[in-house]
């Protein structure tokens, strides 16, 4: 009789440990994996890709890099935009809403360029540039924050045309 409970016992624990142990490695398979999907994400080039902030969409088409043209050795990064408004009533688009960082985490400063900067009516779409002078290396992460509602996104620039007189001719 004491034989019996005893195995008893044993079974009810042996299925207790199995069945937390199962669980257990299934929740850290569920965090590898979304730490795997975060790390696929970062290393991805998000241009082209279209981001909604405050009802605008905002896509950056291309990134170029061209040489200053008042510093000798030093570089501009062109980052081209197109903006959507998709509301119905007008938005502002500013190049100075948004910020650009270098592989290091330094923000870079705009350069006094042609920036975009312009109102933009329900259902119209304009493109225009945001110039910043280049320190350090990439891949460079932009952001751009609306700075009434204080909504933003982010994009990830792992590539850039050379553009300067040293980029490799094809």
């Amino acid at each position: 009789m004491i034989l019996k409970r005893s195995f008893s016992s044993i079974w009810i624990c042996i299925l207790t440990l199995t069945i937390f142990l199962t669980g257990c490695t299934s929740g850290e398979k569920v965090v590898q994996d979304e730490q795997q999907k975060q790390t696929n994400s970062s290393t991805k080039d998000e241009t082209g890709q279209e981001k909604a902030v405050s009802g605008v969409n905002i896509r950056i088409e291309k990134a170029l890099k061209l040489e200053h043209p008042d510093q000798k050795g030093k570089e501009v990064l062109q980052i081209q935009l197109k903006a959507t408004n998709k509301t119905a009533e007008e938005r502002f688009v500013d190049v100075f809403e948004m910020s650009v960082w270098n592989k290091e985490n330094k923000k870079l400063s705009i350069y006094p360029g042609d920036n975009l900067g312009t109102q933009l009516s329900p259902g119209k779409s304009v493109k225009g540039n945001g110039y910043y002078v280049i320190e350090g290396k990439g891949p460079f992460k932009v952001q751009y924050e609306n700075t009434d509602t204080k909504d933003k996104q982010e994009w990830i620039i792992n590539q850039v045309t050379d553009m300067t007189a040293d980029a490799p001719k094809k």
